[in-house]
């Protein structure tokens, strides 16, 4: 059956969702980065349970001259191991997540059972990254601190005991921490000693100019709206950078490029530059495949009680390509 309109549990929320943006603009009441913040903290608390209960969570930091970044560690309770060796079971995988907020929200707290659903689902382990967040920190600070992490993943490893030559490191990011993550894939560092095998894009933010067609189609009363993300945008790059220069979209191939996996949403203003981005890296002769969830809106999977089965398919089709 073709698709017509938004998945009708959440088109009754969007239409609700839009009428207190209305009333909170007539009432004068304009966002800030606290009330962003909170906002998608009690988005997803509301409309993602906690758990599942994993065999492995575990926080930690990285200490580094200037600042501490922290981490959260999760892995997954395997099948056919024993009960007392299941804490010691080592995964082969790793999942460098990077969470998406528009630069400015989201943390390791608020993306907790998201993570904790991508560990369980794919087996895999999950290293979350708590990035520094515009305004008080604009590009690219955020993307700074995901390539420490990257730059000290070794002794990071050591500390979980999971030595890094025994594992592929994989990397995935949700909405702006899609565009980081693709800018970290598309500006490697060759002198990190390991290489990303596989990325996964979920409702990736990958052009800043706003010029496609599905953000003016989607642009107003779909969720995330053409409005909203210029602020989240004026507040990151703070005309530190161009936005042509530094839209993963428009930058240059490297060389080599992981595998990767694209998701994005039917009524999603950023759903044309998933597409375009998908033709870029199959033109340039890299591997990538497109999934489009057709009557979705942008980050459905912070709404996933009113869409479970929908999210749960989503986190099946990462875990099989996580694992094939």
């Amino acid at each position: 059956m073709a698709v017509t309109g938004v998945h009708p549990n959440l088109n009754t929320w969007r239409l609700q969702f839009h009428q207190l943006l209305a009333k909170l603009d007539a009432a004068g009441i304009q966002a800030t980065p606290e009330s962003a913040r909170q906002a998608l903290a009690d988005l997803t608390a509301r409309y993602v349970t906690p758990g599942p209960e994993l065999a492995r969570v575990e926080d930690l930091a990285l200490s580094l001259p200037d600042r501490s970044i922290s981490l959260r560690f999760y892995q997954a309770k395997r099948e056919q191991v024993d009960k007392e060796a299941e804490g010691q079971a080592k995964p082969a995988d790793l999942v460098l997540f990077v969470h998406g907020g528009g630069h400015m929200a989201g943390s390791i707290e608020v993306y907790d059972p998201i993570c904790r659903r991508l560990a369980q689902a794919s087996k895999q382990a999950v290293l979350s990254i708590e990035y520094r967040l515009a305004p008080e920190h604009p590009w690219p600070c955020g993307i700074d601190d995901v390539r420490a992490v990257m730059a000290h993943l070794p002794e990071l490893l050591d500390r979980l005991q999971l030595p890094l030559a025994e594992l592929n490191v994989h990397m995935m990011g949700d909405s702006g921490g899609g565009a980081m993550a693709a800018t970290i894939c598309l500006q490697p560092d060759n002198d990190l000693g390991f290489e990303l095998q596989k990325l996964v894009l979920v409702y990736p933010s990958l052009d800043y100019r706003m010029e496609t067609d599905s953000v003016r189609l989607f642009g107003d009363e779909y969720m995330l709206t053409a409005d909203r993300m210029r602020w989240y945008f004026d507040n990151y790059l703070q005309e530190q950078a161009d936005p042509l220069s530094i839209s993963p979209l428009e930058m240059s191939l490297p060389g080599a490029f992981p595998e990767t996996l694209i998701i994005n949403a039917g009524f999603d203003p950023l759903k044309d530059e998933a597409e375009l981005f998908k033709v870029k890296l199959v033109e340039a002769g890299f591997s990538a495949q497109l999934a489009c969830y057709d009557d979705m809106l942008h980050a459905f999977l912070n709404l996933e009680s009113m869409v479970p089965e929908v999210c749960e398919r989503a986190y099946c089709q990462i875990a099989d390509f996580l694992n094939a």
